[in-house]
């Protein structure tokens, strides 16, 4: 027993032991979203099929953790009585073996993950919806506003745009490190 103790000592260790080469490579790639980081307020219109057009106030803040490591985005709509009909919050992530980056989003009780797509000055995603059918996000920096449109789209059909956001961006955040625990 207190052999094979000995032996797993080394691989409990090192498990615990960061690997600052691959942290090195996430930090650098999350650089690519820096142009999102702070706190943006803006509208969102969303086009539901046999419903009107609904147009929210629409906010979003971003920052990271994990030695910049993950980006955390948290989004949150508000209608014009004050109350919030949707929010949403993702970890964006990047794997440098794979060389590619995910999003683990969560909202309404729904949760997954789906490959992104990030550009220069963006990024795209999409998820299913349905046999047959996907919802496809593209979203972009424009001078100073943030621009994310979402269509659906059926097999074989145009897609069908039903969501777009605006946004300026409102200042700085120290979200989310700010309040957490410390040592004392």
């Amino acid at each position: 027993m207190l052999a094979a103790l000995t032996l797993a000592l080394p691989f409990t260790a090192q498990a615990q032991q960061a690997d600052t080469a691959t942290m090195t490579a996430q930090s650098d790639a999350m650089h690519k979203l820096d142009w999102m980081h702070g706190k943006w307020r803006g509208e969102a219109r969303v086009q539901m099929p046999g419903a009107g057009e609904r147009v929210m106030t629409h906010t979003e803040r971003v920052g990271t953790m994990l030695d910049g490591t993950i980006t955390l985005v948290e989004g949150k709509s508000f209608d014009a009585a004050g109350k919030v009909p949707f929010n949403a919050f993702a970890v964006i992530s990047y794997d440098p073996a794979t060389k590619t980056y995910a999003m683990a989003s969560h909202t309404g009780g729904r949760a997954g993950t789906f490959p992104l797509a990030v550009t220069d000055k963006g990024y795209a995603w999409e998820m299913p919806a349905g046999p047959n059918a996907k919802v496809l996000y593209k979203a972009w920096l424009e001078g100073d506003t943030w621009i994310e449109a979402g269509e659906f789209v059926m097999n074989g059909q145009p897609g069908r745009p039903f969501f777009k956001m605006t946004l300026k961006r409102i200042g700085d955040t120290d979200w989310p490190m700010a309040g957490s625990v410390t040592k004392d």
